[in-house]
């Protein structure tokens, strides 16, 4: 890595974890959208590691309810635990071309999905064998490109999960998916000295930048926010998508 694209990484993690601080999610995803333009894809995953685990740990230990969700949520969680470990080992750690693709589709769907306010409703009878199947699909996008945003988002907000309990979740499902992501890169040699070492340092931008994002949320429409993040997340997917097609 160059330093150009060390510096360009650094303010990637700080915008990231300002939307973090404002609007409660897309560190991950806002980070290996960016920083994979300028990346290999398995480089950008490898640089989110430790924020990710940070920030995740911290918001699946808030809230008073963390039992009650694993023992709810065990059946999607392991899933996505071993199906991305097993995806990291057959196909991520190669980096396909393709993935990259995968990823502008994903930032494309959930980007579309948040503008049009699109929330799906499920059956608390469609819970039971529904978990594994989304937790497999979760665990081979994250496998894949990093982040269980598409199928895991939409399945978990049509559930009707009351709000803190469903940012605890999140918190406890993608601290998981953070974890099981990190020993996969360890253990097929993606995450060595250096980039452990810029993880580490990226952690400092991204608290920084939720720090700003909790503040700039007192006195700017979340809203007006709101539409500004899925709209950059569709766009920078479908800039990705292109870049690799054409």
């Amino acid at each position: 890595m160059t330093t150009s694209q060390i510096v360009f990484g650094l303010a990637v993690f700080l915008l990231a974890g300002t939307v973090k601080g404002l609007v409660g999610l897309g560190l991950p995803t806002v980070t290996i959208a960016l920083t994979s333009l300028v990346l290999p894809l398995t480089e950008s995953i490898a640089l989110i590691t430790l924020p990710t685990i940070v920030t995740n740990v911290w918001q699946a230990a808030v809230g008073g309810r963390f039992r009650y969700i694993l023992r709810r949520h065990w059946p999607l969680i392991v899933p996505l635990m071993i199906v991305l470990y097993l995806t990291m080992w057959l196909i991520g750690q190669k980096g396909p071309n393709w993935a990259s693709v995968v990823l502008g589709a994903v930032l494309v769907v959930y980007g579309v999905m948040g503008l049009a306010r699109l929330r799906l409703r499920l059956s608390p009878d469609l819970e039971k064998p529904l978990s594994p199947v989304i937790g497999t699909v979760s665990g081979f996008i994250a496998g894949l490109v990093g982040v269980p945003v598409i199928p895991l988002m939409p399945y978990l907000q049509a559930l009707e999960i009351r709000p803190a309990e469903l940012v605890q979740t999140l918190g406890i499902v993608l601290c998981a998916t953070s974890l099981t992501l990190t020993g996969s890169l360890i253990k097929f040699g993606l995450l060595d000295g250096p980039h452990a070492l810029l993880s580490a340092a990226a952690m400092v931008p991204s608290m920084a930048g939720m720090w700003i994002g909790q503040r700039i949320r007192a006195r700017l429409s979340i809203e007006q926010f709101r539409v500004a993040v899925f709209t950059a997340l569709s766009l920078t997917g479908l800039y990705t998508v292109l870049s690799r097609l054409l």
